[in-house]
């Protein structure tokens, strides 16, 4: 890699932090100015460069000059900025840099993960231009490999009629390696051939559908009439995904992430339409997969959204931007709140109140979500030990756990700590987890589950209804309550089929033995309904809104709610 700085010290550095982080070896070249740089890339083709802002003859506008100095494919360009400046990471990112480092964060291993990320970029590019190499045809699933499906994109493209479209399809299969880990490869080879199988009926005769590697899978469609079929073919290869894969009575239930790339909009060479297609894919992955992403321009201006967020939430802990508001739960039989859900919201300095649908996902995605979803338990759980010893006894807390988080080795430990360190009793908490957390590792999160049954909290299944659970699995794991997603509640006095599944589920946690709670209850119509159905539990706008202590203490100490009868 190119390391373009104009200290000798900071060059010497750098080259050395390089070396520490990437033992495998990197070799580093350097220059001090713009005008070494693009002379030493007349006769050097580095994978990455590292470029200071305060560099002689550099501005962000001139990362072009730099990503593509002789016309050949594009070199990942990250910029290191002297400050924290949204404007400036913004212009950096619309000009084509891969990425922007805060020189402030550079004694870290955090900011370096962008210098790994253009150099597996790069990597991906040679593994590309030399595909030659690979077999014609994929030994699991007897699909063409990637060495044929890059040959035939590549007759695509040069027999292309003007009026046509060509398609890129990359498919992700979500959380495949828990499969692996948990069954062995010979279940997922298996698994494999029957998600081969299930893809060549979402596709014509015509197109091209390639074993990519690993989980994935790559779908060249040819001769569209209009780009609109791309994302239509996407939705059947998510619908026939989601049916149960069943192996010697086993239940396997898998989703995907679908990336789409267009011709010409998105790429006109082969090399461009894959890397727009796999960075579609993975900001879909993100995302928590399930789902497609047609690239667009627009991704270099979400991705400075994101990075201008990430750049603010790191400190906003400290700024004590954090708070944390609280919704009650309540018995509508009788009106007594049995619990109340802690949810986080950010008090942003720079651009105010944001939602928690902006910056969770980023939290997620940056790692920060570990470090802020620890200040979150150990927060809610100090406030319910507070509100205890104010005569509030009964009252249980509910924190969301992330993803990231129940996938945390010491996340039993961590709770048994934080309870022991705020006095909680640990039958005064409840956790809550999305189906798809569980469904990722099934033996991992039943011993995860199993371990924080052992200290006495509760477990929810947050979102019931939306994922892919069986009826065998769900048994398995040692869940209390049931929460019924909002988005069955929302119609159920005009839907029959919300009312049917909101029936159904409140019919299966009372088979189980299980609470069922509804979750984004607003009217009295909505409420009336889940009662008469059996379902006592009720969560939303109707009766509370999300507080701030202060205004739960009032709002609790004035007695219970009115419930009407109905």
């Amino acid at each position: 890699m190119l390391v373009v700085e104009p200290s000798t010290e900071d060059r010497e550095s750098l080259a050395r932090r390089i070396g520490e982080i990437f033992p495998s070896g990197v070799r580093v070249l350097d220059a001090a100015s713009l005008a070494d740089a693009l002379a030493l890339l007349t006769h050097e083709s580095p994978d990455c460069i590292l470029i200071g802002e305060s560099v002689s003859g550099f501005d962000v506008s001139r990362v072009s000059s730099l990503a593509r100095p002789n016309g050949g494919p594009a070199v990942p360009v990250v910029v290191i900025a002297e400050k924290d400046s949204d404007d400036q990471v913004t212009k950096a990112l619309e000009a084509g840099a891969y990425d922007v480092l805060l020189r402030s964060r550079l004694a870290g291993p955090e900011p370096y993960r962008a210098v790994r990320n253009a150099l597996e970029a790069a990597q991906m590019r040679r593994a590309l231009e030399s595909a030659a190499l690979d077999p014609e045809e994929d030994a699991v699933t007897h699909l063409p490999s990637r060495r044929t499906f890059l040959e035939m994109l590549g007759g695509a493209l040069s027999v292309k009629r003007e009026e046509e479209t060509i398609g890129v399809l990359l498919i992700g299969i979500d959380g495949f390696k828990g499969v692996n880990s948990s069954f062995g490869y010979d279940v997922g080879n298996e698994l494999l051939r029957i998600v081969a199988s299930r893809l060549r009926h979402c596709v014509r005769n015509a197109d091209t559908l390639a074993r990519w590697g690993g989980d994935e899978f790559a779908v060249l469609l040819d001769s569209m009439s209009r780009p609109e079929d791309a994302p239509f073919v996407a939705q059947r290869i998510l619908y026939a995904l989601s049916r149960p894969f069943v192996r010697e009575g086993q239940d396997f239930y898998l989703t995907a992430s679908v990336g789409i790339a267009l011709l010409p909009v998105d790429g006109t060479d082969v090399s461009s339409l894959i890397q727009h297609a796999d960075a579609a894919m993975y900001r879909v992955k993100r995302l928590g997969g399930n789902n497609y992403y047609v690239y667009s321009a627009q991704m270099n201006v979400h991705l400075s959204d994101r990075l201008a967020m990430a750049n603010r939430l790191r400190g906003a802990t400290k700024r004590g931007e954090f708070v944390l508001h609280y919704q009650p739960q309540l018995d509508v039989r009788d009106g007594t709140v049995v619990g109340l859900e802690a949810l986080l919201r950010w008090n942003d300095a720079a651009r105010g109140q944001r939602s928690p649908a902006e910056f969770i996902p980023v939290l997620e995605e940056t790692g920060l979500i570990l470090p802020v979803g620890e200040w979150v338990l150990r927060k809610a759980c100090t406030q319910a030990r507070a509100w205890q010893f104010a005569g509030l006894s009964n009252l249980r807390v509910s924190v969301n756990l992330s993803p990231k988080q129940f996938r945390e080795k010491e996340l039993p430990r961590k709770v048994e700590s934080i309870l022991s360190e705020t006095g909680l009793d640990a039958g005064s908490l409840e956790l809550e987890l999305t189906e798809s957390v569980l469904m990722d590792d099934q033996k991992y999160s039943a011993a995860v589950l199993d371990q924080l049954k052992e200290l006495g909290a509760f477990i929810a299944l947050d979102d019931f209804g939306i994922g892919y659970s069986s009826l065998g699995v769900l048994k398995a794991f040692p869940v209390d309550t049931l929460k019924i997603d909002r988005t069955f509640i929302r119609d159920i006095g005009e839907d029959e089929e919300d009312r049917a599944i909101c029936s159904a589920i409140v019919n299966l946690g009372q088979a189980l033995k299980l609470q069922v709670m509804a979750e984004g209850v607003e009217t009295e119509t909505q409420m009336g309904i889940l009662r008469q159905q059996g379902c006592h539990l009720i969560q939303g706008f109707l009766f509370a809104r999300p507080m701030p202590p202060d205004e739960v203490w009032t709002w609790l100490t004035a007695g219970p709610p009115a419930v009407p009868v109905t």
